[in-house]
């Protein structure tokens, strides 16, 4: 996932893998279902923590994933005309991707305090959680090189 962010905040410095808007928008798409996953496999996960703060704590975070993810599904699907309005549109895709990738990021950390902390295992969860389609193994964002474009089964977790 931060393989695809960053692969997506290139796109604003004209640089990356990402050659069109639409492209950074599929990108943003495939972002959001990663994140869904996410949230399915951290939910699992939490049902092994022991009640107390550090669960308290990851829920709280955990619960927001959601939100932003059906926030920058609607972002990506809001139909636009004109170069102004693409703009905006990018502008905001890019602001939701960092909302989004900001809980990410405090969901995980919490993740690993409390596996370490009550030496929790949740490497096995992803199997559990995940829909299916085998994702890269070297944490590539999955793009094609020279196409800007990724499938479902491609981008990386």
């Amino acid at each position: 996932m931060s393989a695809m962010a960053f692969s997506m905040y290139q796109f604003t410095k004209g640089e990356g893998t990402l050659r069109t808007t639409q492209d950074l928008f599929t990108q943003a798409e495939y972002f959001a279902e990663e994140a869904n996953r996410l949230y399915k496999v951290v939910r699992q996960f939490s049902y092994q923590v022991p009640a107390g703060a550090p669960k308290k704590e990851l829920l709280e975070h955990l619960d927001k994933v959601p939100t932003y993810v059906q926030t920058l599904q609607f972002t990506v699907k809001d139909p636009t005309v004109g170069k102004a309005a693409t703009f905006v549109k990018v502008d905001h895709v890019i602001n939701e991707t960092k909302n989004l990738m900001n809980v990410i990021s405090k969901v995980v950390s919490t993740c690993f305090e409390c596996a370490s902390k009550y030496k929790l295992d949740f490497s096995g969860l992803a199997g559990r959680a995940a829909s299916g389609g085998a994702r890269d193994e070297d944490g590539s964002s999955g793009l094609q090189e020279g196409k800007g474009t990724t499938s479902s089964t491609e981008a990386s977790m």
